[in-house]
């Protein structure tokens, strides 16, 4: 499916400024937003791939009664975003939508509004349509030879797309050769080729400098998702990917903090080479991806929930994303291995938790080297890249099972209150959930061990802990051995846990 956009009213001027800013014409930047796969046929025509568009823009199949209403809804929904984003850009274009690249170029070039062909009715689309508004150049025929063919064509009293689809190919291709069996398939609207990609700026780092700041989510997601899409068309080109995203936000204080400076626009290269980054509002962030990837969808996700979870104080004039390029990545899977979760849906839903409950609380826990007891760090969730080798036989470890125990800690501790007798305890009763556990006389215990640390910090710590043995014949489980502490600062007591 490809959607093509026509400038009814193109401004030579406005196009060459955009170009000097941006590299392209408002048009291909416009396209760039819905897909990497531009092809740009004249300054006012642009045609691109829309294929999968439904995905994001179409209806739940819920709500709809057939398949093909369905196909229908999300490709109008297409057209109408086109429309909405063309509109905020002050440009006054015609859409055409159609199964067939040239199809959708003249359809958008004769027809006012919004076009959609569906795949049975291209002739009747494109039939009426003046033999004048044929595009020789999409079917590869030179400029004299056009001249001679539009003449033939008067002669013969063809007027229109129709008159022209009509006529029996045999005889098209004895007086016209393959240049008027060409044509013919493109009045028809049955043409088959391959555009032509824009190609986007050589480098892996894209910019935009916006003509008004920017503070809402939605129209920011339009400008990142065009960047996106050209930097990963790029690293498609040089089959390449990246595993390190860079987004550098500039807002208005950046610039109020330049006019009140003097600084011009003209010799500020950098906001850093002239000490504006310690005083203005400039965000940079960088994403660091656990696999090389290079779809715009997934990285356009990640930029957004970072961007929730951290957003600018300030409106945004101007945007700047860099990719670190990689070799991209190789893994193929054995019939007997189990399928482990897509690198990018996992990066996505870590991402989704990280804006929830905070990037410190996600990751995967890692023990520090510390005596602290319990004392841990979250780190970066990775995919293993290998698998370990397992033991042969994890028995030959183990020649006395029957002497393993298994210690079940509770977080956080269990308060209880302890009877001593001369510093040793005698007895346990705990409080709230624990009463029906712990809770008893000891019958042996082994300890004091004392700990302590961090004594410069507000947090210090200091305690003794005591492994002990619980008799209590009223509960079910007559006995119960725990380990217990008494914690030094504020001398309390508490269970840490049990032994199973």
């Amino acid at each position: 499916m490809f959607a093509c956009i026509y400038d009814r009213i193109a401004s030579k001027t406005a196009a060459t400024d955009s170009e000097n800013e941006t590299g392209f014409s408002p048009l291909v930047d416009l396209a760039f937003t819905f897909s990497p796969l531009v092809e740009q046929t004249k300054a006012d025509t642009v045609v691109f791939d829309v294929t999968g568009q439904d995905l994001l823009f179409g209806t739940h199949p819920n709500v709809l009664a057939n398949e093909l209403n369905a196909q229908n809804d999300s490709v109008r929904n297409v057209a109408d975003e086109i429309a909405r984003r063309a509109a905020k850009l002050n440009l006054k274009i015609n859409i055409a939508i159609a199964a067939n690249p040239d199809a959708a170029i003249h359809a958008a070039r004769c027809c006012k509004g919004t076009t959609i062909i569906d795949g049975d009715d291209v002739l009747l689309h494109l039939a009426p349509l003046s033999i004048r508004k044929l595009d020789y150049s999409l079917a590869r025929v030179e400029a004299d030879r056009a001249e001679e063919i539009q003449e033939t064509f008067a002669l013969w009293g063809v007027c229109t797309f129709g008159d022209l689809a009509r006529l029996p190919l045999a005889g098209v291709a004895e007086r016209l050769g393959q240049d008027g069996v060409r044509l013919q398939k493109l009045a028809q609207g049955k043409t088959d080729r391959q555009i032509h990609l824009v190609r986007p700026p050589i480098g892996f780092e894209q910019s935009l400098e916006l003509e008004d700041p920017i503070s809402e989510l939605e129209p920011f997601s339009f400008i990142l998702s065009r960047l996106l899409n050209q930097l990963c068309a790029n690293l498609h080109e040089y089959a390449l990917a990246t595993n390190e995203l860079r987004l550098r936000l500039v807002t208005e204080r950046c610039l109020e903090y330049r006019l009140q400076s003097g600084i011009s626009a003209a010799n500020e290269k950098d906001p850093t080479e002239v000490g504006v980054l310690n005083t203005c509002d400039l965000h940079e962030r960088t994403i660091t991806l656990p696999v090389p990837m290079r779809d715009p969808k997934t990285l356009l996700r990640l930029l957004l929930f970072d961007i929730e979870a951290q957003p600018p104080s300030a409106p945004i004039i101007k945007v700047s994303i860099s990719a670190q390029p990689v070799k991209p990545r190789a893994s193929q899977t054995g019939l007997f291995i189990p399928l482990a979760p897509e690198p990018e849906k996992l990066e996505i839903t870590l991402a989704r938790l990280a804006k929830l409950v905070g990037g410190e609380n996600v990751g995967s826990p890692e023990s520090l080297d510390a005596h602290r007891p319990d004392s841990f760090r979250m780190k970066r969730f990775r995919l293993a890249t290998q698998r370990k080798k397992s033991r042969s036989n994890l028995q030959s470890v183990i020649r006395n099972p029957q002497s393993v125990m298994g210690f079940r800690m509770f977080r956080p501790a269990w308060r209880v209150d302890v009877e001593t007798i001369q510093g040793k305890p005698t007895r346990i009763s705990a409080r709230g959930q624990a009463s029906t556990r712990i809770r008893g006389q000891v019958v042996c215990a082994a300890g004091p061990w004392r700990g302590s640390g961090d004594w410069w910090r507000s947090d210090v710590w200091a305690r003794d802990e005591w492994d002990v043995a619980l008799v209590d014949p009223n509960a079910r489980e007559s006995k119960v051995i725990c380990r217990i502490y008494r914690d030094l600062t504020n001398e309390q007591w508490f269970v840490e846990g049990i032994y199973d």
